[in-house]
């Protein structure tokens, strides 16, 4: 019995540590000052957790592609404010709004999605 229950605890501390690795907070990749804009067209989209993800193509003043990593909050926070799993389609233009990323990374905490049709989506709701 003692040798189970050292197994299941070995086994709980594992799966904590790993947990704690995948996850990371809001002030390592986003700031809290830097607000932004961006318009594109999704490429990809994760409906994952601890975050789900938007990938979209944005044309930068070059006039070159650049893929931007926009990220919100986990599944089932977006599924009470309304998302589901085809809110965004490949393909389509959106524009969004939120916290730039840290250090110019091409990253966003999306705040505000503005659809193609002019549906305004707030994940925070």
């Amino acid at each position: 019995m003692r040798i189970l229950i050292n197994c299941l605890t070995l086994l709980g501390l594992i799966t904590h540590v790993m947990n704690a690795a995948a996850h990371h907070s809001f002030a390592a990749e986003f700031s809290y000052e830097l607000f932004g804009t961006k318009d594109g067209e999704v490429v990809e989209v994760h409906y994952v957790n601890p975050h789900t993800r938007v990938f979209i193509a944005v044309t930068n003043e070059n006039g070159e592609k650049e893929i931007w990593d926009a990220q919100t909050h986990a599944v089932s926070m977006l599924l009470r404010a309304g998302w589901r799993r085809d809110t965004l389609k490949v393909g389509e233009r959106v524009m969004l709004q939120g916290n730039l990323g840290l250090e110019n990374s091409r990253k966003l905490w999306i705040r505000t999605m503005t659809l193609e049709n002019g549906t305004v989506i707030t994940p925070d709701d």
